[in-house]
């Protein structure tokens, strides 16, 4: 089966956010990587499990993708998104120490920020956020009047 590298990221990416885990983990490589999005880069399950707790916190959430390019490096496209959702329902994420984030009401807008998506194989094998200010999950969660606790091996680097 080939699918070029654009439709597996407009693939992974639409079945996310209509909450369609299934086909997004189909196409998502177990060997997958997601980094510049949280303080620590994710495997494939906290991945999806990311996604789940904040969908079901905002089922509007959309990531707005833009600008799905193929790059001249091999295996890679280029992208961007503006992640919106209204936060109507409790917010739970335990992966980073938080515990449940009552609704707040609050419509969120991310920065549009870049993307790099690497597909091997057929499967999306890493996401690369640009680290931007007032995104990703520390700027969601600050439009949301929270934090990210630091974690027990945080506290304790010198």
């Amino acid at each position: 089966m080939s699918t070029n590298r654009v439709e597996i990221v407009r693939t992974v990416i639409t079945a996310l956010q209509g909450n369609e885990f299934e086909v997004a983990a189909e196409r998502i490589n177990d060997s997958f990587t997601m980094t510049g999005f949280a303080s620590k880069g994710l495997n494939k399950a906290q991945f999806l499990s990311l996604q789940y707790e904040l969908l079901a916190a905002m089922p509007d959430l959309s990531y707005n993708l833009g600008n799905v390019v193929r790059t001249e490096e091999a295996n890679t496209v280029r992208a961007s998104v503006t992640l919106t959702g209204t936060h109507t329902r409790d917010l739970s994420l335990p992966l980073f120490g938080l515990e449940s984030i009552p609704a707040t009401g609050v419509s969120v807008v991310l920065p549009q920020t870049n993307l790099i998506c690497h597909v091997e194989h057929g499967q999306l094998s890493r996401l690369e956020f640009e680290n931007i200010t007032g995104g990703g999950l520390v700027g969601l969660l600050q439009q949301l009047g929270s934090e990210i606790p630091l974690l027990r091996d945080e506290i304790n680097k010198p």
